[in-house]
């Protein structure tokens, strides 16, 4: 807390009396964060379902926007970076971080999941597809420098994030969509 106290020029003082801890402080930098970010999946998906558009497009524009969001870099990025590094190296915070943040994304992606592929798939299953989804847009974000290596074709001007965004939702709809077949079948066999 004093490093990064000398890195703004304040006083610890003022930063333990307006922020009370350290975990605190943690916490409002991921809030400061949050409202620089770019339009989050969650407010996509909210714009989309009040379009009434279709369970498969809502979770398009979703998944998209989750990768959009943390392979952009700058501002736009921040939340999601700090997002990732915590939950790679956790803090203190990380609890009060999966009530705020984590858990309504993760209730919000479990929800549109469940809306593409019906109620016939296990909940297990459904928690398993929503970590697939997730995942995929974490190993883009935090996977960058092997890309540049192994696959330098791979770019991440906007163009090139726009082309990652659509291949994840791609691949993970086309994923549930024979999943949802799968159990569907079962079902009604």
């Amino acid at each position: 807390m004093r490093k990064i106290c000398e890195a703004a020029r304040v006083n610890v003082a003022m930063v333990n009396y307006y922020f009370h801890s350290k975990e605190e402080l943690h916490l409002a930098a991921f809030d400061h964060a949050r409202e620089l970010a770019r339009a989050s999946a969650a407010d996509v998906a909210a714009a989309s379902a009040r379009a009434q558009l279709p369970p498969v497009e809502q979770l398009r524009l979703a998944i998209e926007a989750l990768v959009s969001d943390m392979l952009r870099s700058g501002h736009a990025s921040l939340f999601s970076r700090l997002v990732a590094r915590e939950l790679i190296e956790p803090t203190a915070a990380i609890h009060k971080l999966a009530e705020r943040n984590v858990r309504p994304q993760h209730a919000l992606f479990t929800g549109l999941i469940r809306g593409v592929v019906g109620p016939a798939m296990p909940i297990e299953v459904v928690q398993k597809c929503v970590f697939s989804v997730i995942g995929q847009a974490v190993f883009y974000a935090r996977s960058r420098i092997v890309h540049e290596l192994v696959a330098p074709e791979l770019t991440y001007d906007e163009a090139g994030i726009a082309s990652i965004a659509r291949h994840v939702s791609q691949f993970s709809l086309a994923a549930l969509d024979g999943l949802r077949r799968q159990y569907a079948a079962q079902v009604g066999a």
